[in-house]
């Protein structure tokens, strides 16, 4: 109840494209609806147009105060858009989406065009009925916010326990916020829960079929993700199982990714920021893992307030924040949360459950460090807190038990301030973006 509310609020009240990357996923998402499931590049036969209507539908990012686009002035960033009432914002979803204009892209997303799936009944029903660019991105909006909330409900009634978890984590601001948008974010942040979900099931009932096809799952969503499969070394039962299980996983994990690479090279795309280059970056990361470990560092500890933000609420195109307070509250229900239904998870595997958040987390370093940083860059580029949000059930699993509480007052103090938390980020989009 609470995902859906606020979740049909965000997707409302959120001005077209504000969301990270909202304007490339929808563009690609509009090119995969009308059968064009390349990815967009500079190689022949990969360039592509969206609708101009699509392209230039809203200034993202650009609701900025005044102290931060003084800021923005002296980096060149432009100029911001001013707040919005709600009846010119929205008055965009009349009209019809132009046929006959269109802009050449160069870069929209990477991603293949399954993860779009969610997105395609709204934008098929927009081109039939001829509705406007506004139009197309709600009903897709709307759709994606379905199929999330029906994903996470089915992870909920399979996983066995630790469903206070798995609640608490998609019920943060940044989970229903992402969930409200036209992105990769929300179908792969359900591959990872039914993959957690499944693991938690074969933890306490055995068998490893399900689980084997949720590790797949993972594997077709976003890259990155594929060392969550093995927590299946955990599980209970003889070693040798555990291995060819695990490593009929990581593979299942992993194969869509790397089938899926030599599409996305051909396509040429273009870098993401100038010197940078995946395969030599990754080359480097290899022969010189010292100095790679030094910008890991150096990033963690300059960028970890940043991270931990975005984790929880860090709203709109970076530029909608929520007080330090609403921060920590999130953070300490969804901490809290990991001691209700809790199973039989032994000590050992909780802590190994971290050390899969840990490895995960270090791919997904590595691929921002390939994609978005110069070669041998003294810092990794491109990386957000909430990239962390499907995985983070793995790390709060090893959050000790908090003792003497009664699990009803508990769950009832974890609802509240989740609803809470909501609340004060959608009070905070509203005072960001409209004036009223």
């Amino acid at each position: 109840m609470l995902a859906g509310a606020f979740g049909l609020f965000f997707a409302l009240v959120t001005p077209p494209h504000d969301p990270p990357d909202e304007s490339r996923h929808h563009g690609r998402a509009w090119l995969v609806s009308g059968g064009w499931w390349r990815v967009v590049g500079e190689a022949p036969g990969h360039a592509a147009s969206v609708p101009w209507d699509i392209a230039h539908l809203h200034p993202r990012g650009r609701h900025y105060t005044d102290h931060e686009y003084q800021w923005k002035l002296v980096l060149g960033a432009g100029r911001r858009a001013p707040l919005h009432a709600p009846s010119e914002l929205w008055g965009r979803l009349g009209g019809h989406l132009d046929p006959d204009r269109f802009q050449p892209v160069r870069i929209l997303t990477p991603y293949p065009p399954h993860l779009y799936a969610p997105y395609l009944p709204g934008l098929w029903l927009a081109r039939a009925l001829e509705l406007s660019a506004g139009a197309g991105l709600l009903l897709a909006r709307l759709g994606g916010l379905a199929f999330w909330l029906g994903g996470i409900w089915l992870c909920l009634a399979i996983a066995p326990s630790q469903r206070w978890l798995l609640a608490a984590v998609a019920l943060l601001p940044m989970s229903v916020f992402q969930a409200a948008s036209v992105s990769a974010d929300p179908p792969t942040q359900v591959a990872i829960f039914w993959f957690v979900a499944e693991w938690l099931r074969s933890a306490a009932r055995g068998g490893r079929g399900r689980l084997l096809a949720a590790a797949l799952a993972v594997g077709l969503a976003k890259p990155g993700y594929a060392p969550i499969a093995s927590a299946c070394l955990l599980l209970p039962g003889p070693w040798a199982v555990r291995i060819g299980a695990t490593g009929a996983a990581l593979a299942l994990a992993s194969l869509p990714a790397l089938a899926w690479a030599p599409l996305l090279q051909a396509a040429q795309e273009p870098a993401m920021v100038e010197g940078a280059n995946p395969l030599r970056q990754l080359r480097f990361v290899l022969e010189q893992p010292l100095a790679f470990g030094a910008a890991l560092a150096d990033t963690a500890r300059f960028h970890a307030r940043a991270w931990t933000e975005g984790l929880v609420g860090s709203l709109g195109h970076f530029d909608v924040s929520i007080p330090g307070a609403a921060t920590a509250l999130g953070l300490a229900a969804v901490a809290a949360s990991s001691g209700l239904d809790r199973g039989r998870l032994s000590y050992a595997t909780r802590m190994g459950l971290l050390c899969v958040f840990g490895a995960t987390s270090l791919a997904l370093l590595v691929l921002a460090y390939a994609g978005w940083s110069p070669v041998g860059a003294d810092k990794i580029l491109g990386f957000q807190g909430r990239y962390l949000l499907p995985i983070l059930p793995l790390a709060l699993v090893a959050v000790p038990r908090l003792p003497g509480l009664p699990e009803r007052l508990l769950a009832r103090a974890i609802a509240g301030s989740l609803a809470l938390v909501l609340a004060v980020s959608a009070l905070a989009m509203v005072r960001a973006y409209y004036a009223l």
